[in-house]
């Protein structure tokens, strides 16, 4: 369990900029279902992990959570490679650089991308259990975006979508700072870059069952 610290945030600064995907509808069609995959009427979420250069065009993509069926998740990486367009990156500074974009793929034989922003349609990245949440809550969740270097440390911290709670927020970036490191993010050559990256945390009490935990009877 995370025992939440009271941190405050120092005075705002400018924030990381994540890659964006323009054209997230274009990515997939009903068509793209694979067929060897439908006809076994396989299902399930694949989380891909785009690197896309200063320029926007993708680099790479790895699969971070298979679906279970290792060709829906190939698919996914394909659409993302050869289909996907996008905004790259930016500093706080608005100066490109390197990113990593998440996308979420549901296959239930019609096929759609989970939204990058607003409210989550998927379970967050991480979750970390606190003594106590305020206004009785059962949970908080933060958008946060990150500067990781070339050895995958958090470097910098910013808070992309706040949880309205300013310490949650500080001890958000705070906490993944100080446990969490990323592989390094290698183009094709292999070589490594600093990245920018997006996750969102949730903190809930220790009492909050799992979100795929059945309902007591």
């Amino acid at each position: 369990m995370i025992w939440l610290a009271m941190l405050m945030l120092e005075e705002t600064q400018a924030a990381l900029t994540p890659a964006t995907v323009i054209n997230q509808s274009e990515l997939l069609s009903p068509e793209d279902y694979v067929t060897r995959a439908a006809g076994l009427e396989k299902s399930g979420l694949t989380v891909v992990e785009v690197l896309v250069d200063q320029t926007g065009k993708p680099q790479t993509c790895g699969v971070a959570s298979s679906s279970g069926s290792k060709d829906l998740d190939l698919k996914a990486c394909a659409a993302a490679v050869l289909r996907g367009k996008y905004t790259p990156a930016a500093d706080e500074n608005k100066r490109p650089m390197y990113g990593i974009l998440r996308l979420r793929v549901r296959w239930i034989l019609t096929n759609v991308f989970d939204g990058p922003s607003g409210k989550p349609q998927s379970p967050p990245d991480i979750v970390f259990e606190v003594a106590k949440l305020p206004e009785a809550r059962k949970s908080v969740q933060i958008a946060l975006t990150y500067l990781v270097n070339e050895q995958g440390a958090i470097e910098r911290c910013s808070v992309l979508q706040s949880s309205g709670f300013q310490a949650f927020d500080a001890s958000a970036c705070a906490t993944m700072r100080k446990l969490y490191r990323f592989a390094p993010a290698k183009d094709k050559a292999d070589k490594p870059w600093p990245v920018v990256r997006m996750q969102r945390v949730e903190f809930t009490t220790a009492q909050t069952p799992p979100r795929d935990a059945p309902e007591a009877p």
